[in-house]
């Protein structure tokens, strides 16, 4: 399930720690990492064709052997590496390379500035999880934003520890459970499954009807922890009210968990919208990795990949 990932990297301060990192998915099976860096289009200068491809096969050279550190690292690991060097529009450009080389992940960063200054593999993310159809992880690693060096050390050390595995029951919701099964082998302590019941949808529902609901919800979480510990896993549950936007980060911090894994553009009994809401939330807010699982259920009909 996590055999072939596509890393894409803007060649940040911190691109080599964050592989070193995610060559922990080593565990759960992982044989080989292609290494992608798009030379955005629009930035090289606007003059004939001939010109454009010959800059772009120089910063090709130039990039490789920037990427040569990365290729040891992962050679080093026992994983066989690749790299893509691509022109043209970022987030298009990744989305072929993953469709191309049948990917089974994407590690795609947010707050991290791009090779030529100005672009930032954040907004890249946003549009590879919103018009593609391939889990992405977010590694949200601390170094970014001034950790020391053993605070790194042990986010790495315990990537898959504690994960928290949110659901709203919907069909998007079991096919990111698959890939949370999809994990087993990696040293999980424990797994945390939460709900959250939307507050503001509860306060409009009399009493009776909010118990019948909550009784519901127990029910349910009761069924997926026996489906993971039948896998093997330990399990915990959480069920609470509130914002489930904000209920969720609340829960990782409580919890100490080290990843998440959920769906987006699942719709909940109330009809929210995942990653309209509760995963993007997650994704732009919580200090804890994060795996986006899109594809199956998961994926609208109406998706279609849109012009820039």
């Amino acid at each position: 399930m996590y055999k072939r990932i596509l890393y894409l990297t803007a060649f940040e301060d911190f691109y080599l720690d964050v592989l070193s990192c995610f060559l922990n998915f080593k565990k759960v099976g992982t044989e080989e990492i292609i290494l992608a860096h798009v030379i955005y289009a629009t930035e090289l200068p606007r003059v004939h064709e001939g010109y454009v491809l010959k800059l772009a096969d120089t910063l090709r050279n130039i990039l490789n052997v920037k990427t040569d550190e990365a290729v040891r690292i992962i050679e080093e690991a026992g994983i066989k590496a690749r790299r893509r060097i691509e022109l043209g529009v970022p987030y298009r450009e990744i989305l072929k390379i993953a469709e191309e080389e049948k990917v089974d992940l994407i590690v795609a960063g947010r707050e991290r500035k791009g090779f030529l200054g100005e672009i930032f593999v954040g907004s890249i993310t946003d549009k590879i999880v919103r018009h593609g159809n391939i889990p992405v992880y977010i590694p949200k690693y601390p170094g970014i934003h001034g950790a020391d060096r053993e605070t790194c050390a042990r986010f790495c050390g315990r990537l898959f520890s504690r994960i928290l595995y949110p659901t709203d029951w919907s069909d998007c919701a079991k096919d990111a459970l698959k890939y949370l099964k999809g994990l087993k082998g990696a040293g999980i302590e424990e797994i945390v499954v939460a709900h959250v019941m939307d507050e503001k949808a509860m306060k409009l529902q009399p009493v009776d009807k909010f118990r019948e609901f909550e009784r519901i919800d127990r029910e349910k979480l009761k069924q997926v922890k026996e489906e993971l510990e039948k896998e093997g896993f330990k399990v915990k549950t959480s069920l609470s009210v509130g914002n489930p936007r904000a209920e969720l980060i609340k829960v990782a911090r409580l919890e100490d968990i080290s990843l998440i894994v959920m769906g987006t553009h699942g719709k909940s009994r109330m009809e929210g919208v995942l990653w309209g809401s509760v995963s993007r939330n997650a994704a732009e807010y919580s200090d804890r990795p994060i795996i986006l699982v899109k594809g199956g259920q998961c994926l609208d009909n109406k998706t279609k990949t849109p012009t820039p």
